[in-house]
């Protein structure tokens, strides 16, 4: 029994979950509600900010990498396929580096969308009536990035998931 091993799975597979189960429900159901609700919307952004949302899911992401990585160079020896790899180390290799694009949308788009959309939030509800149309189209525009960027880290944390669940069987 090896518990650096069974730590580094355990942080792994615990944020990995976490991770990827707070982008699907972002890109399903949280953003679309929040279009829905138009303006107020906003409202729902401040309150993840302020729960610090937008701050912990980078830090699960992080931590889920780091602990991929170094679980990847534990078993195989190297960060990365090479020559002669099996299927397995194939499969994973490919799935950390999915995850790791995911995790480089998430905070160079995807996350600063977010933000901004919640600053702009609330400086809409304050703005007099001349600035509040250029307020709105700037909300929109990011939003739209926001939810482009967000079904790009869906897919590609979909992928990573299927990848490790059936990297061993390769």
């Amino acid at each position: 029994m090896d518990p650096i091993l069974i730590v580094l799975r355990i942080v792994h597979i615990v944020g990995g979950v976490f991770w990827a189960g707070a982008i699907l429900f972002v890109v399903h159901f949280l953003e679309p509600a929040v279009r829905d609700t138009g303006p107020e919307g906003a409202k729902i952004m401040r309150a993840l900010q302020k729960r610090r949302y937008l701050e912990v899911i980078p830090a699960v992401a992080a931590l889920t990498l780091l602990s991929g990585f170094a679980l990847y160079w534990r078993i195989f020896g190297r960060i990365h396929p090479g020559p002669g790899a099996s299927g397995t180390e194939i499969a994973l290799g490919l799935g950390g580096l999915v995850s790791l694009v995911a995790f480089v949308i998430g905070v160079t788009l995807l996350r600063p969308s977010a933000l901004r959309i919640g600053t702009l939030g609330a400086e809409l509800a304050e703005a007099p009536d001349e600035r509040k149309a250029a307020l709105q189209e700037e909300i929109g525009r990011l939003r739209l990035r926001m939810r482009r960027s967000g079904r790009g880290v869906a897919i590609l944390l979909s992928v990573a998931i299927l990848t490790m669940a059936v990297g061993r069987y390769l």
